[in-house]
Formats: structure tokens, sequence, C-alpha cells
């Protein structure tokens, strides 16, 4: 029996959550690398501040699920060896902590990665405060086709935990 996914998630970043500040679209010696930025928000309303927190996988649950989809230009695939990269880091890009590593095709083997626990999850536990960057980046070959960040049918959700810091005394 496979374990299910972590089903604490209270929270889901998208490309369109406030805390997605830029598209990355670098040229490395690897490759292309694209993907997306985002940003622990700084503080609450009270001054409290924010943390995120990916749940990796335990011998109960599987860990917080990831999903991804993307396409080309041109509406084609992405090769299945393009390497799928989601870390957190503080801002000055120490205290660096790989939350997932692997190949597209992970992504592409799940029909509906929609369908309840149909959903790459991830490896290992981060907990990401104010300052901290979490960032999403799919590396492809300099020659090969080159993700369209912005298609309709491109998208990734991150299932995290989000909690507001509010503590009295």
């Amino acid at each position: 029996m496979t374990l299910p996914l972590f089903d604490g998630c209270n929270y889901t970043l998208t490309r369109e959550s406030p805390e997605t500040q830029r598209e990355v679209d670098e040229t490395t010696p690897e490759g292309v690398k694209v993907g997306w930025e985002m940003h622990v928000p700084q503080m609450g309303p009270d001054g409290a501040p924010f943390q995120i927190i990916f749940v990796g996988p335990t011998s109960e649950h599987r860990g917080s699920p990831i999903r991804l989809n993307l396409v080309t230009k041109d509406g084609g695939e992405i090769p299945d060896d393009a390497e799928v990269l989601v870390e957190t880091y503080y801002k000055t890009g120490s205290e660096r902590t790989v939350v997932f590593q692997g190949k597209y095709g992970q992504f592409k083997e799940i029909p509906d990665q929609q369908s309840p626990d149909a959903a790459i999850t991830a490896q290992k536990r981060a907990e990401a405060g104010s300052d901290y960057v979490i960032r999403l980046a799919l590396t492809v070959p300099p020659d090969g086709p080159r993700p369209d960040l912005n298609a309709n049918e491109s998208y990734f959700e991150l299932g995290c935990v989000k909690i507001w810091w509010s503590e009295s005394a």
C-alpha cells in the first residue's frame, strides 16, 4: 500500500500566489534554467512573522505534494530528463535546503496530478521564515525546447503549511 500525501497542508503556492515574486530565466553551463521565485511574507498585520513549511516524508505519509506541468512555447512537451529543483534559502543565498530534486519525467508519469494522493512529494522538510526565498526551477539543455511559464497548461502547486506566528506573553 502506498502512503498518502501529507494531509495537513493549509496553503498552496502557485504562480498566482502573492508570494510569487518573479520568473527565473537564466543561462547556466548546465543549460537554461527557468521557473519561479517566491518570497515568504515579511510580517503579518500585527508585526508577527510568517513561516512556510514543506513537510518531508514520515512513516505516516509521503510528504507535502508538489505538482508541476510545463509546455513549450509551441505547445510541445518538456524532455523527461530536464532537472527539477525546489529549494529554500535565506536571501543571501545561505542556509539552502533542497525540498525536491529529480527529473521532469517523474511528474509526467502521473496521468492526473490533481487526483487525490497523485503527486510527487517533498523529499525533505524545510522551514522558510522572513527573508527566505523559495525557488522552483527546471533546467533544460541549451539547445532543448524552452518551457513557456505563462502558457495556460503550465502550472505548479507546492502544498505547504503557512504559519503566522502570533505569540503573546
